[in-house]
């Protein structure tokens, strides 16, 4: 067997029929699930992927079981959320079919929609992510949030991108800082952060205006753009009222 697509999910029954149906080149598609309570189950055993669920204790977590029931030489990992065109599943066909003595692993190019509208600046283009991996050169994913692969060599990169429809509403961004900033607070809090004053929120809602705003010129995205600069403060605020809420329940 070739490729093994590995798709993580929870409650992710919106956007997991079309996720996984840009996936059908590969040789099997296998969801981890970490205790959806929507129809993903349903939607992936129906679309014939193989379902396995888990705890849910973190994304490497996740991925890592992930590679250890997948019978394919190569994984390609796809959140529920992303797509993968028919350009971007020829390469990747290419790339396993003549591989590299040298190269092992490949990171995509990221091509971010948000609001529906794809961010070219901001910091949102090219966004690469370590996503095509040899499974025999692969250790193992490591971190608690941004979590990243231990692989062996160094890797590829692939240009043809990966489609992400991320955050399609306003409400839809409050519900992913509702669910990161107290994964991203709690963080924090276990390395010793020092105790949450004033100019930690200037400092952190500034930074984000800074670098996203300033120096990548998320504002040339239009409106779309502007809300997400905005959003990023938001969100580092949400952040830094929980770590503070952690620090003082110490107390």
């Amino acid at each position: 067997m070739n490729l093994s697509a590995i798709v993580i999910t929870k409650n992710a029954a919106a956007k997991i029929k079309d996720c996984l149906a840009s996936l059908k080149f590969a040789d099997e598609i296998i969801v981890v699930d970490s205790g959806s309570t929507d129809k993903t189950k349903e939607l992936s055993l129906r679309a014939g992927a193989k379902f396995f669920e888990v705890e849910n204790i973190g994304y490497s977590h996740s991925r890592n079981t992930g590679a250890q029931e997948a019978k394919g030489e190569w994984l390609l990992y796809v959140d529920a959320d992303e797509r993968v065109d028919e350009k971007l599943s020829r390469t990747i066909l290419s790339i396993i079919h003549h591989p590299s003595s040298i190269i092992h692993s490949y990171k995509i190019y990221r091509k971010n929609i948000i609001l529906g509208k794809w961010l070219r600046h901001g910091g949102w283009w090219p966004d690469p992510v370590h996503r095509l991996i040899k499974k025999s050169t692969l250790k193992e994913w490591k971190g608690e949030l941004h979590e990243y692969p231990v692989v062996e060599g160094e890797a590829g990169l692939i240009t043809d991108p990966i489609v992400h429809l991320s955050k399609d509403s306003i409400s839809e961004m409050v519900k992913n800082s509702r669910d990161f900033a107290p994964i991203e607070a709690e963080l924090k809090f276990k390395a010793g952060h020092p105790p949450v004053k004033i100019h930690h929120f200037v400092l952190a809602m500034w930074r984000e205006f800074w670098v996203r705003g300033v120096l990548k010129a998320g504002w040339l995205d239009g409106i779309a753009g502007i809300i997400e600069i905005i959003y990023q403060m938001f969100h580092q605020f949400m952040v830094y009222s929980i770590l503070w809420q952690m620090q003082n329940k110490k107390k």
